[in-house]
């Protein structure tokens, strides 16, 4: 199987940001991309960029379909449901015939576009690294990803037990999220602004999945997002008070 692993923050607005990562006793960067939605052939110049890197896995940062409505008496999915138990809140994903966020319609062209070259949603069942065994396409999020690998780190007390995990959109949060992928061996230079840090997150859920030290919360009829964490290091909650 491929040592290699693209984490992609998608995006409507601005560019989307990918990053291609070599895995083995660290994760170091190998090459950064941006593709802009809004520009002719961007986006499929991203996939191909993607599918020459031969990746083992892919972590796409968005939503892979619609929500199916398994949750008796709610709008979220079950993948949803869950993390927003655990206190991790997300946005809602639309039904099949209702509007769609424009950054949601541009995570679906991604997941449409990685299924047609042969990449294949991950199952918990999988088993990465097994012979012949196809790309691994997966649904990452990486405020989950971040808050989660916090408190396995705080649980092997290798992190403080009393520092939550701060918005992305302040200083602490940013320096944060910089200190916990390199507190995991995650290496990389000249990308340190909100998207690249998604990016990494993502590329650091599909390098957990390929070492077998992922997990996945929801339904597979609507699709799972995948966490960096082993299942017995989920919290029930990540609040912080």
């Amino acid at each position: 199987m491929s040592d290699v692993v693209i984490g992609i923050d998608i995006a409507a607005a601005r560019p989307c940001t990918a990053v291609a990562v070599r895995c083995g006793r660290a994760a170091r960067v190998l090459e950064w991309r941006t593709a802009d939605d809004r520009r002719k052939g961007e986006t499929k110049g991203l996939l191909d960029w993607v599918q020459g890197m031969a990746p083992g896995a892919v972590a796409v940062d968005a939503p892979q379909g619609f929500n199916k409505r398994l949750v008796a008496g709610s709008r979220l999915r079950v993948c949803d449901a869950d993390l927003r138990h655990r206190g991790l809140p997300l946005h809602k994903v639309p039904g099949r015939g209702a509007p769609v966020p424009s950054w949601i319609a541009v995570g679906y062209s991604y997941f449409r576009g990685l299924r047609r070259r042969g990449f294949e949603t991950a199952s918990e069942e999988a088993l990465p690294g097994f012979f012949g065994e196809a790309p691994a396409l997966l649904e990452a999020y990486p405020h989950a990803a971040f808050a989660t690998l916090l408190g396995e780190l705080q649980d092997a007390g290798d992190w403080p037990a009393d520092r939550g995990l701060p918005k992305k959109t302040c200083r602490e949060g940013t320096r944060a999220r910089i200190e916990l992928l390199r507190q995991v061996k995650v290496e990389w230079d000249l990308y340190y602004d909100h998207d690249s840090l998604d990016a990494l997150g993502a590329a650091l859920t599909a390098w957990r999945f390929v070492q077998g030290r992922a997990c996945a919360v929801g339904d597979a009829r609507e699709g799972f997002i995948w966490l960096p964490v082993r299942r017995h290091d989920l919290r029930e909650s990540y609040r912080h008070d």
